[in-house]
């Protein structure tokens, strides 16, 4: 019954995540503001959260306390940078060539765990990088619309993402630590208060580099707003839109989905360890990279073809590896506790002060 669930979430989280790139990328290419697109993807997280929350009582939001904002301040500001790069990244190249960069995550996830928790693990595990490694290389290789720019824009990301995966691993439910299970927040708790956040701290970002721009500039061209989509794959060409209703329209699809994709994301990593967690985002890469493809009706290459076999090679081996994974990581954070404990008395005592 656990594997269905953590399968349909899977799947859930595939497909919501194949339309907000998808649906991203054509916004962008209509409306060129990355920065703007990632602000308002964190409002509507925020916004969908407190409707959630409050408006429909799915679970109870916890009031504002020095230590919820202590614990997703860290959360907001990898966010931030994270989603910025991927959006600009977006912007310059495609979709596919964005979430290839990203299927990196492993190698990143192993290296963070291997160099700063001095975790050993297998040989199968290192082995099984090389394809994960090879096959992103070949994948990438190919792509003639790809760009240094793009790239380390996109490589970045990734690389914020993977700390962002481990960091959150640390505040969500985890059933090592008993102790801690009443004093971390759940996932609508923690997407709620680190999307706001990060809506608000980069407000003034917003308006540096996009916002004030917009504002003074409203005449913003929405004119044949299909001109660079590929109407023969899309069947569009005989829409036409108007006065940015499109745009708007993209907007709230994009932000409505991006949401999802957020808390989907959060439930997958609540109960999986990071290796796992980013097993599980490998294939969503490359389900988002081949619903790319079709959906803007990109050629791929006999190079590409291969790269992509050899990176299903790696994620073989990965799930073969996978129990050395956890055992190894499950020890790397007993040994953080032992360095910063945590007792259960003080959890009891800072959850008596958001009660009273």
């Amino acid at each position: 019954m656990a594997t269905m669930k953590f399968v349909v979430l899977c799947l859930l989280w595939y497909a919501s995540s194949a339309v907000t790139n998808n649906i991203g990328k054509q916004l962008l290419n209509q409306f060129n503001y990355p920065v703007t697109l990632t602000w308002v993807q964190f409002g509507f997280v925020g916004l969908y959260c407190l409707t959630i929350g409050h408006g429909l009582g799915y679970t109870k939001l916890r009031n504002p306390s020095k230590n919820i904002l202590r614990t997703t301040l860290p959360l907001s500001l990898f966010s931030i940078t994270g989603h910025v790069l991927s959006s600009v990244a977006t912007s310059i190249v495609p979709v596919s060539f964005v979430h290839t960069i990203k299927a990196l995550s492993p190698l990143f996830t192993v290296f963070f765990y291997r160099f700063g928790f001095k975790v050993n693990y297998s040989y199968p595990v290192y082995i099984s990088l090389f394809p994960l490694t090879i096959g992103v290389m070949l994948a990438c290789s190919s792509s003639s619309t790809a760009s240094i720019i793009g790239l380390i824009f996109a490589l970045g990301s990734t690389i914020i993402f993977v700390a962002q995966n481990i960091f959150s691993k640390k505040l969500l439910f985890n059933n090592d630590h008993p102790g801690y299970e009443k004093h971390k927040l759940d996932e609508l708790n923690l997407s709620f208060y680190s999307s706001s956040l990060a809506f608000f701290l980069m407000t003034p970002l917003w308006l540096y580099y996009e916002g004030f721009h917009l504002m003074l500039k409203p005449q913003v061209d929405y004119n044949n707003l299909s001109i660079m989509i590929d109407s023969s794959n899309l069947h569009s060409s005989n829409l036409h839109y108007s006065n940015g209703w499109m745009v708007s329209f993209y907007f709230w699809l994009n932000g409505s989905t991006h949401f999802a994709q957020n808390i989907l994301a959060l439930s997958i990593l609540s109960y999986t360890s990071p290796v796992t967690y980013s097993i599980a985002s490998l294939i969503k890469r490359i389900f988002v990279i081949t619903a790319s493809i079709i959906w803007f009706g990109q050629k791929t290459t006999f190079i590409q073809g291969i790269g992509i076999i050899l990176t299903f090679g790696g994620l073989y081996m990965y799930n073969k590896a996978k129990k050395d994974v956890e055992k190894k990581e499950k020890k790397a954070r007993e040994r953080e506790t032992i360095i910063l404990p945590l007792t259960r008395s003080e959890s009891e005592i800072d959850l008596k002060k958001h009660i009273m």
